[in-house]
């Protein structure tokens, strides 16, 4: 039989990063009654070696949550293996998960929001998750706290384990999809022009990671997440210590000051396109373009630092 619920952590070297995260995660008063499950990474180059320890070292004297289970891996996986190794097991041993990484600084009601979005929309079979970050939003007439949606989110999230079971995570069957699925490119890249080509990086191995799946089997399956209106999570994972994040941080948002406890979920049709038009925004064409070429420059500049 499995568990109810479980917060999962998934990290690498960055201890003060944890440190801040996991702060900031035990102002939720809800993570003294609940499991946290760690998925550290192992060493990928020696410099790492001493990183990784004071990781672990932390974990190990870590208080505040009713049990501390550890997952630390003898050999490096990289950032997507180690994510679908320990999706794989939350799936097999809870009913529900709250994940969180160690780049992100949540509110004190992330736990609130995702738990009761769980079992508000439990039934809902065209729901595939919620998530607890959002861009900044305008408000509007619309009465709801959340948003429906149709693109996945990673920074903080909560899903059900019977929500994983045809998740395509291979590169060769990702590959196929893309060739024989009819309209596969244009439905994915609905949501975003930096869908197809993300796809693209994950299939040649240009990158290792694990929310382009996820997205994928959203559009594919023509499933929904649920945003909230105003962000739960901030992240600070923009810099040189982060595996896929770098270069111009377009995700600085205005963050929940936990005070609110009772949310008004929208109901799972309620569709408002202007709302969607605001999440997208930042995925549009031309802002991807502009991002790329500020991003060039960042990077360009860095080298001519570090040569001078």
């Amino acid at each position: 039989m499995k568990n109810s619920i479980i917060i999962g952590v998934f990290c690498y070297n960055r201890v003060n990063k944890l440190k801040r995260c996991i702060e900031a995660l035990l102002m939720n008063p809800e993570c003294a009654d609940m499991d946290i499950i760690f998925f550290s990474d192992g060493v990928k180059k020696d410099a790492d070696s001493t990183p990784i320890m004071e990781v672990r070292n932390y974990i190990d004297n870590l208080k505040g949550f009713k049990n501390v289970i550890k997952h630390y891996r003898e050999h490096n996986l990289s950032t997507g293996p180690n994510f679908r190794t320990g999706i794989t097991f939350l799936n097999e041993h809870y009913e529900r998960f709250i994940i969180v990484e160690d780049d992100l600084i949540v509110s004190p009601n992330y736990i609130k929001f995702l738990n009761d979005a769980l079992i508000f929309y439990k039934d809902e079979s065209s729901v595939f998750c919620i998530t607890a970050y959002v861009f900044p939003i305008v408000d509007d007439t619309d009465p709801y706290d959340t948003i429906v949606y149709k693109r996945f989110c990673s920074y903080g999230w909560a899903s059900w384990s019977d929500r994983f079971e045809n998740i395509i995570w291979d590169e060769s069957e990702l590959s196929e999809l893309m060739k024989n699925s009819p309209g596969f490119k244009k439905r994915l890249n609905a949501e975003g022009y930096d869908l197809v080509r993300m796809l693209k990086k994950q299939i040649k191995g240009t990158i290792s990671t694990w929310d382009i799946q996820m997205q994928t089997h959203v559009a594919e399956n023509r499933l929904k997440v649920i945003y909230p209106k105003l962000s739960k999570v901030s992240n600070i994972g923009f810099d040189e210590e982060s595996t896929n994040t770098s270069g111009v941080n377009y995700l600085i948002t205005a963050v929940d000051d936990g005070m609110q406890q009772n949310f008004k979920f929208s109901p799972a049709s309620n569709i408002v396109p202007k709302l969607q038009v605001q999440i997208k925004k930042p995925y549009a064409y031309r802002n991807l373009v502009v991002r790329k070429l500020r991003n060039e420059f960042i990077k360009l500049t860095n080298s001519i630092k570090k040569a001078d």
